[in-house]
């Protein structure tokens, strides 16, 4: 069991992003978090942030993260965070593109006014935009996550745990505080005035993995094979997770709860997912990188007087398969027959389906390589065969240059102390005289 803990993200603001209509004031990308940053040696995975990203959309951007008159952080939601947080400035326009969560943030610069820190705000941002002052303005992202342990390292930093389920409450705008997050990341940790992190417990979230023990060998089966068979088919399954995906990779083998995928450099990765009820498809944990072998081993882990086993037994009798006198072995092959194969046909056709669509592109591919490489090795030093031998990303480039210089790709040679071309040709010396 997981406690959820708040975090506070730290970012500082360019002046050049702040812009003035009449008393309205917005701030333009402020910057939440970064893809698969390291902070307090938790992670914050890509995915997990784009998942979150649009939570933060209409929450107010408070001076300050808000605390009650006992000095303890609360919600921005809280009326007692109203009553002395607010200023008249929100969140808008969440996005998560270019692996950075952003945001802007629109002041109403008449009601700022009204306040202390709203007015200090408002000069701030005003000076901004004179350019009297271009020191940052540094705001934090107030946030709420469930921690997943895990070990690994990303971007040069090990984590201990995995940041999910992330739902931001607020930004604060951190008028009289220096931000913690450091030039490199541009982001960090929040810690408030006493230097404490803050982690502030409010819903107890179940992170670790399902006890199975007692389920027995055909419950656990049926349960992979009928749990979410009537909310998407094995196409639909294939096409979510083809979309989580990075650009130029694709799924080789799906699998009830895991899939196989195959990177644009031809490594292989599994990796685990799930689908909620309403049919939604996320990664669980991070990819591991593998290597392909097949491996059967004996069932071992049977149990006596399964429950479930009484139904299998009916099962096949009604389909007219012999059970009698057949161990548990001989019977989940009986009933893999009956029920499974269809099954694994389906997941047979959908892999035999990638495996054409990967002949399919490699065949375009080299059909585009060759024929840039004859373009190209038109009045160049350069055969056909040297432009095979080059990337077709980099083909593209050569072709682009070419055309837009409308000159053949060649490679000058001055190696004998040869000129290719008489640079005084046409030139008559007896024009000088006289």
């Amino acid at each position: 069991m997981k406690k959820q803990k708040r975090v506070h993200i730290v970012s500082a603001v360019n002046a050049a992003n702040v812009t003035k209509d009449g008393s309205k004031y917005t701030i333009r990308d402020v910057c939440g978090a970064t893809d698969d940053i390291v902070m307090n040696q938790r992670l914050y995975p890509a995915d997990q942030l784009a998942i979150g990203a649009p939570t933060l959309n209409g929450k107010p951007a408070p001076a300050g993260h808000p605390k009650n008159s006992s000095g303890q952080h609360i919600s921005a939601a809280n009326g007692e965070a109203l009553a002395t947080a607010w200023i008249g400035a929100y969140c808008t326009n969440v996005r998560h593109e270019g692996g950075r969560t952003l945001t802007d943030v629109v002041v109403n610069g008449d009601m700022a006014r009204a306040t202390p820190l709203g007015l200090t705000l408002v000069e701030r941002l005003d000076a901004a935009i004179a350019g009297t002052n271009a020191e940052p303005i540094h705001v934090s992202t107030g946030l709420n996550l469930a921690e997943v342990v895990a070990n690994g390292e990303s971007r040069g930093k090990k984590y201990r745990c995995i940041a999910t389920n992330i739902q931001y409450d607020h930004l604060a705008i951190l008028l009289n505080e220096t931000g913690a997050g450091t030039p490199e990341e541009g982001v960090g940790m929040f810690v408030n005035a006493q230097g404490e992190q803050e982690e502030i417990e409010t819903v107890v979230v179940n992170a670790a993995p399902d006890d199975r023990r007692d389920e027995g060998l055909f419950k656990t089966l049926l349960r992979k094979l009928w749990g979410n068979a009537n909310e998407l088919s094995f196409d639909q399954i294939y096409s979510g997770l083809q979309a989580l995906l990075p650009e130029s990779a694709w799924p080789r083998e799906v699998f009830s709860n895991y899939f196989i995928w195959c990177d644009r450099d031809g490594k292989l990765f599994k990796q685990d997912y799930s689908i909620s009820s309403d049919g939604s498809i996320a990664f669980v944990g991070q990819a591991i990188e593998v290597t392909r072998k097949v491996d059967y081993e004996p069932i071992t882990n049977h149990q006596k007087d399964d429950p479930v086993k009484d139904k299998i037994l009916a099962a096949l009798n009604a389909a007219g398969i012999a059970a009698a006198g057949l161990d548990d072995t001989q019977l989940l092959s009986a009933y893999n027959s009956l029920v499974v194969k269809p099954v694994q046909d389906k997941l047979v056709a959908a892999n035999s389906a990638v495996a054409g669509y990967e002949a399919e592109r490699a065949a375009v591919q080299n059909a585009e390589r060759d024929a840039l490489a004859t373009k190209l090795a038109v009045n160049s030093v350069l055969t056909v065969d040297d432009f095979k031998g080059m990337p077709l990303a980099r083909l593209k480039e050569l072709d682009a240059k070419a055309t837009a210089t409308a000159a053949p790709v060649t490679v000058a040679s001055n190696a004998a102390g040869k000129i290719t071309a008489d640079e005084f040709a046409g030139y008559d010396l007896n024009k000088l005289e006289g």
